[in-house]
């Protein structure tokens, strides 16, 4: 059941980005895209600059990957198997979607010349980090509700603030438009969503 809900959220998520080619400028952007690139630009600082790559950093791979593996070895050291695999499902999956959906859908990034990062030559859609991290993010509050035994609400909160910032870090950073973000946040959100789903349909997390 996993492996076909993937599938079906791998193609929702490439058929979008196929779709929003019908709107984009030769550039890869939309009206919207280019609009609150060209107010991010405008309004750059070196303190927003500053929180901008803090915040890209704490959702990058470099980051989350350890986070997601020390937490996940802890959880099977103290047989919590199933939030265990709530939590790798959560991330790992993202990653996967996120990666297989670029491959297929090649939207080029904004322009160079407005980038505070370097990204390579890697596609736009979706925001890899914005994906990533809402995915990881989530996991993280609901496996620590359950892992302390605590209401799960008032931790997706911060969670999802802090998500909200690594999204807004890429358009700000000039490495993705806002539509890459917001795409990276659905698939992250409906794929947690179907972990959490699956998960519980077998029996509260353990």
């Amino acid at each position: 059941m996993l492996v076909i809900l993937f599938a079906v959220v791998l193609g929702c998520a490439i058929a979008a980005g196929e779709l929003l080619e019908v709107v984009e400028r030769p550039d890869g952007s939309t009206a919207f895209d280019s609009s609150v690139t060209s107010w991010m630009v405008a309004h750059r600082a070196q303190g927003l600059t500053t929180t901008a790559h803090a915040l890209s950093t704490i959702g990058s791979q470099v980051v989350l990957t350890p986070v997601a593996c020390l937490v996940a070895a802890a959880l099977l050291l103290r047989r919590r198997f199933r939030l265990a695999g709530l939590l790798l499902a959560a991330w790992g999956g993202a990653i996967l979607l996120y990666s297989l959906t670029k491959y297929f859908v090649h939207r080029p990034r904004p322009p160079q010349s407005i980038w505070l990062t370097d990204v390579g030559r890697t596609t736009s859609f979706p925001s890899g980090h914005a994906t990533q991290s809402l995915s990881t993010f989530l996991a993280l509050s609901l496996v620590g509700a359950a892992w302390a035994s605590k209401p799960r609400w008032p931790g997706l909160v911060p969670a999802l603030v802090l998500a909200a910032g690594v999204g807004w870090s890429r358009v700000y950073l000039g490495v993705h438009w806002t539509t890459d973000v917001l795409a990276g946040w659905l698939i992250a959100a409906t794929w947690v969503a179907i972990v959490v789903w699956l998960t519980t349909a077998r029996g509260r997390p353990q």
